[in-house]
């Protein structure tokens, strides 16, 4: 029996928790938890709402800023996936 983080086309999540900074296209920027971090993506949680679809800019420390899309979300929480150029 495969696990939830081992179904097909996911990616090894690590559990960290790293405090970080999300841009919003409006200019509006707040501090965030990351979570569940891949190659691919993450968990943002924090008590702003987002949007599935949305495009933020995340900055993490030591990292840098990364594009990304919200993917899902919920009250206090949502994932993102990293945007590469081929995205735009």
């Amino acid at each position: 029996m495969l696990s939830k983080q081992q179904y097909a086309g996911r990616k090894d999540r690590y559990p960290v928790e790293i405090d970080a900074v999300v841009h919003r296209t409006d200019g509006r920027k707040f501090s965030v938890k990351l979570s569940n971090f891949s190659e691919q993506g993450c968990r943002v949680e924090t008590g702003e709402e987002f949007h599935i679809g949305e495009r933020v800019q995340i900055a993490v420390p030591r990292m840098g800023n990364m594009k990304a899309q919200v993917r899902w979300a919920l009250p206090g929480a949502a994932g993102t996936r990293f945007l590469t150029e081929s995205d735009f």
